[in-house]
């Protein structure tokens, strides 16, 4: 694993994955927030956005987090592992909510400087209704990538099994993958 990219709904631990994989392998990792928007929340065009990505993909090393379907390709297509946090709808509000109470008002590491977490209505709407379009639509692209490792994970304890794991294997070349389940089974 030397390009790996994490996808699933707001709030299904993306970040958190990728904060715990990063040093575990020594590869650095991109936020697709900080990178896709601008202070105030203010979105970068889709053009700026696929840019930013063909450059971040062509360093030798990577882990990005972010969903991002609209601009997705460039680093599926250059990613050797493919995660899909595919954590439960409830589960994921309810850690957008904890991490708009703990941070209300003050900046994160994974979104960009001058902005602020927000929990809106539309934001909690778009978790609720991940299952029916963001899940439907990954599983559709994922298809296009059975020669990648695609890893996905249904729950914290499997994500935490893949971590301990990973911890465990430390330099070797190529990790198991002992929790989740390969695509052709989902």
């Amino acid at each position: 694993m030397k390009k790996i990219v994490i996808i699933g709904s707001p709030g299904a631990g993306k970040s958190t994955l990728a904060r715990e994989l990063g040093p575990m392998l020594k590869i650095k990792v991109f936020h697709m927030d900080r990178f896709f928007w601008q202070r105030g929340w203010k979105g970068k065009t889709g053009d700026t956005r696929i840019d930013i990505l063909q450059e971040i993909v062509r360093e030798k090393q990577w882990i990005i987090e972010g969903t991002y379907l609209s601009s997705s390709e460039p680093r599926l297509n250059a990613a050797d592992t493919i995660i899909f946090l595919d954590i439960f709808p409830l589960v994921c509000l309810q850690r957008l909510m904890k991490r708009h109470r703990e941070y209300h008002g003050r900046s994160r590491r994974d979104i960009p400087e001058g902005c602020t977490d927000k929990l809106t209505l539309h934001r909690m709407l778009r978790v609720l209704a991940f299952p029916f379009r963001g899940r439907r639509t990954i599983k559709k692209k994922l298809r296009n990538y059975k020669s990648k490792q695609i890893i996905w994970f249904r729950s914290d304890k499997d994500i935490e099994d893949f971590l301990a794991q990973q911890k465990q294997d430390g330099d070797e070349k190529n990790p198991r993958v002992i929790a989740g389940e390969a695509y052709e089974r989902m």
